[in-house]
């Protein structure tokens, strides 16, 4: 699978700094008022399957920006060391996250941040199989046919009561010092096809543009450090009170 992929990050128009973090395909930026991939990148699947992720880390917390960065870090040296990762049955995926949950708690014990956590979404895009994977309420969408949908499900009071109110209250994080963390694993393997998209977003841009805005961009662009920078710069003009980042993947060919 041929792909091509832009990342941007941001810390909006009211916090001092940013808490977000991606990894996108073995790059990090992690920490950094305002930062993007230096181009646009291109790779192909066939001989090694690509991995992109998102962290948030929490402003109600100590040391978002450190546990955000952490849990990008330990995904990806697990990810190094179990081969063949699209191969990992989804029970081997939650106890991969599970294992960056209980990382992350160590880190932050260790440097006296006990309570320091993260929100992490991404996916991997394999030559066999494609998964997903979230915990918290960073998001990843998939648009095919010219139809942006959400995959993930939020892990915030909001979305189990099915209500307007407690977006800013998440029931699963990385991190937090919490032991009993949820993990959802999605399987995307034969889903894909060329011309689709992956966009993978923090919620400080899901808070101010809705799914009809995003795919509207996406359909009507063709470069996606464009598609990426209007996003971005829209989500200021709509007065985001926070950080956020922009990830997005199209599918070239199979």
């Amino acid at each position: 699978m041929n792909i091509r992929y832009y990342a941007i990050t941001d810390k909006g128009n009211f916090r001092s700094h940013n808490e977000d973090s991606f990894f996108a395909n073995g790059e990090f930026l992690c920490g950094q008022v305002q930062g993007e991939l230096a181009e646009v990148r291109e790779t192909d699947t066939e001989d090694f399957p690509a991995l992109f992720a998102l962290a948030d880390g929490l402003g109600g917390h100590e040391a978002g920006e450190v546990a955000s960065k952490t849990a990008l870090e330990k995904l990806s040296w697990m990810a190094r060391a179990i081969q063949p990762l699209e191969e990992l049955p989804p029970l081997g995926w939650k106890n991969l996250i599970r294992k960056i949950n209980t990382e992350v708690n160590f880190h932050g014990q260790s440097i006296g941040k006990p309570s320091m956590g993260t929100t992490l979404v991404g996916c991997l895009l394999g030559k066999k199989k494609s998964w997903v994977f979230n915990v918290g309420d960073s998001r990843l969408y998939h648009m095919t046919d010219g139809r942006l949908s959400k995959v993930t499900v939020d892990h915030n009071i909001s979305e189990e009561l099915g209500g307007l109110s407690g977006r800013n209250l998440l029931t699963s994080c990385i991190g937090g010092g919490s032991k009993d963390m949820q993990a959802d694993i999605f399987d995307l393997t034969g889903k894909l096809s060329p011309g689709d998209h992956i966009l993978l977003c923090t919620d400080g841009l899901t808070e101010v543009l809705n799914i009809d805005y995003m795919e509207k961009v996406i359909r009507e662009h063709e470069d996606l450090k464009e598609i990426c920078s209007i996003l971005s710069e829209e989500a200021n003009l709509k007065m985001t009170r926070d950080n956020h980042t922009v990830l997005l993947v199209r599918i070239n060919r199979l």
